[in-house]
């Protein structure tokens, strides 16, 4: 009695892991992402390739379709000063070392192995918002209810690909983000066009 009491134990043991193991619903929720931000055509001489860092919260719609929400921060490395209109003067503002996106991304997970899901690969595609700061220079003699900064305020769309296994992975995206476009009083063309990389931990 003993010996079939414990042989239902094991097969209910091993059961149990084997259908935990293959759980469909069990997926990473959390991203964190680690890596630079590149920037490419006229933005390339704006800043150099800077530090970037991200978290995402992560969602399924249906299947292996997601949807992230989220935010990327990144510091311009060498960031240039650039013209702004500052009444009827064109002033060089100082970049304030500070950038950020913040939005969604669709995912399509394609799994990489027949043996396990945690070889896959991502297909995203993101929009949001993207901002990135200026300020101006001291000298300047500000009146009651004027700015002292600039913002760049724009929309973005990306699209990328992330390559896991496990808890880790690696990603590439390419970001179009019209930084000149909502600005009046920018001067110049900011550019639009930036690659992001890196390292993702997702748990």
């Amino acid at each position: 009695m003993k010996k079939i009491f414990l042989f239902i134990l094991l097969i209910g043991y091993f059961g149990f892991s084997q259908n935990d193991s293959i759980d469909i619903n069990e997926y990473e929720r959390v991203y964190i992402e680690v890596g630079f931000v590149k920037p490419l055509g006229k933005m390339a001489n704006k800043f150099e390739t800077s530090p970037s860092v991200g978290f995402w919260f992560r969602n399924r719609i249906v299947n292996d379709d997601y949807i992230d929400f989220g935010f990327n921060f990144f510091i311009p490395k060498k960031a240039r000063d650039v013209d702004f209109r500052y009444r009827d003067s064109i002033v060089k503002y100082k970049s304030e070392h500070f950038g950020i996106s913040i939005g969604t991304r669709f995912a399509k997970i394609i799994s990489m192995s027949n043996q396990t899901r945690s070889f896959n690969l991502e297909w995203n595609t993101g929009i949001g918002l993207g901002l990135n700061f200026y300020e101006a220079p001291n000298e300047l003699a500000f009146e009651e209810k004027e700015f002292t900064s600039e913002v760049l305020t724009t929309f973005y769309i990306s699209q990328g690909i992330k390559l896991n296994y496990k808890n880790i992975g690696f990603q590439c995206h390419y970001n179009f983000s019209p930084y000149d476009l909502f600005n009046k009083k920018i001067n110049e063309k900011y550019g639009s066009q930036y690659l992001m990389f890196g390292l993702v931990y997702r748990q």
